[in-house]
């Protein structure tokens, strides 16, 4: 039997702050198909909003002419905005189109991904009008040191939001630093996960889990004793990821049966790519893409690796955290405020590829080293990444209070005079 944070998670559908319940419209330029970890952020935060008793749908982009406008995920309506490519007026049709939706659907709330010109559209329309908070990682442009600055629409959509909230204190501290910012609207606000939809990794059912992926991907085909390294995160030029493959090297003179799958995709996918054949490590690096369900992932996995440099959040280290998987990570901002070397994972130094191969080689040899991490991985998730956690922060502008209005009982008396 299969697993869950059921148990440690359960949800009453009563409202922070006893709050009435509220119409809340989520939109996300990319949901369906998922490619990477801010699709399961929406998706859980959709989840536990409508766990909470409140209303929620999510408004997408319909990339292609056959896919459906409406459909329903996890009993959470979708809806699909047209929105045309090559037709020069195809950007105002959509974002015209996206905010005629919203006025439609009486909302109390608003909540945007990222800083792209779906929350300049949102905070043009409905500043002043509808609440709404704008959701934002270290991907905004100006994440990166020395990066270009907000542009003016972009720094209207900042200001006029009733929250900025971040993914992470390294976030939160570039944003704030942009010219003519608002700091007081930049809040933290952790991932949170729905974790009683992460199935417990148990050893029993890894075969099953690897027959299954090869069956649906066979260029996912690996055997029951071939030794399984898991590493998902956006390509989009962390060079820790090429440290990965310097210690990848290493790894393999060790372990010649180990698989390295690197899940995920991004602008810098070809650069890694590049890397691996230069490398010559083809036969034993696979980059499969993204996936829309990494629970038989985790089931197959041995141990799975964050080698990133920068302090960015990482949902996939997250939910492998959750799932029991044991893990080596880089050591950065994030990872120093979820993994204590040793105790729920494996901590090396951003800069020595050496020292992240050997880590990996000492966990891949010791079975009941990778249990033990994997198992305390698993707790400290369920006391870090609840998703209760960080919903309140996206409700909490939102919220309508009861207010039981008690008669003054001498205004009544002097009624009666």
């Amino acid at each position: 039997m299969n697993k869950t944070l059921g148990d440690q998670n359960e949800t009453s559908p009563v409202s922070p702050g006893n709050s009435l319940p509220l119409k809340i419209a989520i939109v996300s330029r990319r949901f369906w198909p998922y490619s990477g970890t801010t699709e399961f952020a929406v998706a859980d935060l959709a989840s536990q909003i409508k766990r909470l008793g409140h209303t929620v749908e999510i408004l997408t982009v319909r990339w292609e002419k056959n896919w459906p406008l409406h459909f329903d995920y996890d009993e959470i309506p979708i809806r699909r905005i047209n929105r045309p490519q090559t037709h020069p007026w195809g950007s105002f049709r959509y974002l015209r189109s996206l905010t005629r939706e919203l006025n439609q659907l009486e909302l109390d709330g608003i909540i945007v991904f990222g800083l792209d010109e779906e929350a300049w559209a949102v905070s043009r329309a409905f500043s002043g009008k509808i609440p709404f908070v704008i959701r934002i990682d270290n991907h905004f442009p100006g994440a990166k040191k020395g990066g270009p600055e907000l542009t003016p629409r972009q720094l209207f959509a900042v200001n006029s939001a009733q929250a900025l909230l971040t993914d992470s204190l390294e976030t939160q501290k570039q944003i704030s630093q942009q010219p003519g910012v608002n700091k007081s609207l930049v809040k933290v606000a952790h991932e949170g996960i729905l974790l009683d939809k992460i199935r417990e990794r148990q050893q029993s059912l890894q075969s099953d889990a690897r027959v299954a992926i090869s069956d649906a991907h066979p260029v996912l085909l690996i055997g029951s004793n071939q030794p399984l390294v898991i590493c998902g995160a956006p390509l989009e030029g962390d060079p820790g990821m090429l440290s990965l493959l310097d210690a990848w090297s290493r790894v393999i003179a060790q372990f010649p049966k180990a698989k390295l799958w690197i899940l995920g995709d991004g602008s810098e996918g070809r650069v890694v790519w590049t890397n691996i054949l230069e490398k010559h490590l083809v036969q034993s690096v696979v980059m499969p893409g993204s996936f829309d369900d990494t629970q038989e992932i985790f089931q197959a996995a041995d141990l799975y690796v964050h080698p990133l440099k920068s302090d960015e959040g990482c949902g996939f280290l997250a939910r492998a955290l959750a799932a029991g998987v044991g893990s080596v990570v880089t050591s950065t901002q994030f990872t120093q405020t979820i993994v204590e070397h040793n105790v729920n994972g494996l901590v090396v130094n951003t800069d020595d590829p050496r020292a992240l191969g050997d880590a990996i080689i000492l966990a891949l040899g010791n079975p009941d080293l990778r249990v033990r991490l994997g198992e305390e991985g698993r707790m400290s998730a369920i006391k870090q990444f609840d998703i209760q956690n960080s919903v309140n922060h996206f409700l909490r502008p939102f919220e309508k209070q009861t207010t039981l209005r008690i008669p003054d009982s001498s205004s009544t008396d002097k009624d009666h005079l």
